[in-house]
């Protein structure tokens, strides 16, 4: 789409609204700033949709867009997504760049919430909602972003969101990898106080992958070494069992130990 240039009068618009309300506005605000009658705004707002430079995040929500590049938003994508669903925080790969613990490209922002709310693509990142009950909605801190306050998970309990909402293979490399690489931007108590509230399996994994690690897991096995249930690591077939945790797990994990005791073949 070929770039259509900003009106003197659409400059002034926006910039009063920045002054006035921040980067994130809503229509009866945008409304407030015409001098013209109310359907003439509708039309001039619908206008700056169109072109670019209000981009709607939710019904009579809008992001202005960076003057100098139409369609980029003026802010972190991180700061609308209270906006999206107020009863929501950031959480794993997302929560994990935030705090510095990752540092590859990513495409969507992933979230908790306490709302059904589907996916949705913004400015061409992606926004995906995962709903849980108020049990498991804890361990965010409010943070300030771009002027807008911003639920994202600790680091902690950004690790456990990706063992309990996941359960792959691949998550639970990844949480491991933490554990090693950052053990000391990691906050063990608080870890073990959350993995409390969290279920039996994630509770299981995450002693299975601190033992790996030669990270104390004592506590964690104190509190679990009664429960009889058998759990598993991935939601696809494990054939490895660590009688330790009761858990079954992917061959791929001996690769971090060469200790075979407490392990037999399914």
């Amino acid at each position: 789409m070929k770039r259509i240039s900003l009106t003197n009068t659409d400059i002034e618009i926006l910039e009063q609204a920045i002054i006035n309300f921040g980067s994130v506005v809503t229509f009866q605000q945008l409304i407030s700033l015409f001098e013209e009658d109310v359907e003439y705004a509708r039309i001039r707002i619908s206008k700056l949709v169109n072109q670019g430079w209000l981009t709607r995040i939710k019904n009579g929500v809008y992001v202005i867009s960076e003057f100098s590049s139409r369609g980029s938003l003026s802010i972190s994508h991180l700061a609308i997504v209270n906006h999206l669903v107020e009863d929501s925080y950031i959480s794993f790969e997302n929560a994990l760049q935030h705090h510095g613990l990752f540092d590859q490209y990513l495409s969507s922002v992933s979230t908790i919430s306490l709302a059904q709310k589907v996916s949705r693509t913004i400015d061409g990142i992606s926004y995906h909602f995962i709903r849980t009950k108020s049990d498991y909605f804890y361990g965010w801190e409010i943070h300030e972003i771009d002027h807008q306050n911003v639920k994202i998970a600790t680091v902690e309990k950004a690790l456990i969101d990706l063992i309990q909402f996941h359960r792959t293979r691949y998550s639970a490399d990844l949480v491991l990898e933490k554990l090693v690489e950052y053990r000391g931007e990691v906050d063990f108590e608080k870890l073990i106080a959350f993995l409390q509230k969290a279920n039996l399996t994630t509770q299981r994994i995450f002693g299975f992958l601190l033992d790996l690690a030669h990270i104390n897991s004592e506590p964690l096995y104190n509190l679990l070494r009664n429960s009889q249930s058998i759990s598993n690591l991935s939601r696809s077939e494990s054939k490895i069992y660590n009688h330790k945790w009761k858990l079954y797990y992917d061959e791929y994990f001996n690769q971090y130990t060469k200790e075979e005791t407490n392990t037999t073949t399914a």
